[in-house]
């Protein structure tokens, strides 16, 4: 992991463009995590970026355009050059259209932006692919393997690799930056709770950032269940808020805060103003992380560091394995290892929450 000139990065063969996003730990930023380097192995004519927030509510994957608007250029003049990429199209919804407009005055034929209809189709893939382009490159409906047995079709198929905002802002910053996946850029929302929109630590507790958010978590126990995702694509984060606690993984998007017992699709049309301020980084603010070595499709990485091992922020972790799908695992926050085993290792940061520290400066202002 090094730091890279567009020119250095343009230079890169594909196969080690593609060792450096594996070792970078990129997955996809939502829906399942599917490991973004293999998308990479092969081939294909054309790049989509999805920027159709998929969710009511999101703006974090919006904000992303709009804070590292250069960035999104460079990686497109080196994707294209790096994957011999025929064509990248940024699917972006009609109503999104006006805080889209930089990309369309800056295409200058590196890039197309496609708008859409405003609907959400829950991140898939294929919804997209139909409404950016015409019948003949749609993903066909099921492909028969040599064996004679059929699978789904899927993008590759039609000659399409999708990425969604973040993933691509995470290859960039592994090209570029030589800096690894450490965190999730992603929202904490809710009918009764504004928007907050922050950068925080993989393994982050869901508990801190409701905190750091202004939910009065011990006044609010047993009321409040936290979704981790949206509305409609999600999984239940905390079933009863303060009965043990979610952390913050590579597919969080966003913390949805609603009463407990309540279907989280009855929200399916909460509306959220435009945050007041971009994202605010919880690196090395938060108490502690537990950061997973594998994932839903990952096959653990083998443990570089032992219990009791002082460890940086941005230290590497774990070595992606050869068999399967395997990634890098690297540090979000400094501090001491507290557990390690095969699957997880979890960092107490000793950083002192930030409502614990006011209230100690409460305290102290009171003597």
């Amino acid at each position: 992991m090094k730091q890279r000139t567009l020119e250095e990065v343009k230079a890169l063969g594909r196969d080690e463009a593609v060792e450096i996003i594996r070792q970078a730990g990129v997955v996809g930023a939502g829906g399942g995590g599917f490991p973004t380097y293999f998308k990479y192995k092969k081939p294909q004519a054309r790049l989509i970026v999805n920027c159709t927030e998929s969710e009511p509510g999101y703006w974090a994957d919006k904000m992303i355009h709009r804070v590292y608007f250069e960035e999104f250029l460079e990686l497109y003049e080196a994707m294209k050059t790096i994957f011999g990429f025929e064509k990248i199209v940024m699917g972006v919804h009609y109503k999104d259209e006006d805080w889209f407009s930089a990309y369309d005055e800056n295409a200058n034929g590196l890039y197309e932006v496609s708008h859409v209809p405003d609907k959400y189709a829950l991140g898939e893939e294929k919804t997209l692919i139909k409404n950016v382009f015409d019948k003949d490159l749609w993903v066909p409906r099921r492909i028969e393997n040599p064996d004679g047995s059929k699978r789904p079709g899927i993008p590759p198929d039609a000659g399409h690799i999708v990425n969604n905002s973040e993933s691509l802002l995470n290859i960039y910053n592994a090209l570029f930056r030589g800096k690894p996946v450490t965190t999730k850029h992603m929202q904490v929302f809710g009918p009764e709770l504004d928007i907050s929109l922050y950068e925080a630590p993989l393994g982050a507790s869901a508990t801190e950032l409701l905190r750091l958010s202004g939910v009065d978590v011990e006044d609010q126990e047993g009321s409040l269940s936290v979704i981790d995702g949206g509305p409609y694509l999600n999984e239940m984060g905390i079933e009863s808020l303060g009965e043990g606690d979610a952390f913050v993984r590579r597919t969080t998007n966003g913390y949805l805060v609603i009463p407990k017992g309540v279907a989280s699709k009855e929200y399916g049309d909460i509306k959220t103003r435009q945050p007041a301020a971009e994202f605010e980084s919880l690196v090395d603010k938060v108490s502690g992380v537990n950061l997973p070595l594998g994932g839903r499709f990952l096959k653990p990485a083998t443990p570089l560091v032992s219990d009791g091992e002082e460890v940086s922020y941005e230290q590497k972790l774990g070595e992606p394995v050869d068999e399967g799908f395997s990634i890098g695992v690297w540090a979000s926050s400094s501090g001491t290892v507290s557990m390690r085993d095969e699957d997880m290792i979890a960092i107490s940061s000793g950083a002192i929450p930030e409502e614990q520290a006011k209230s100690e400066e409460r305290a102290e202002a009171a003597r």
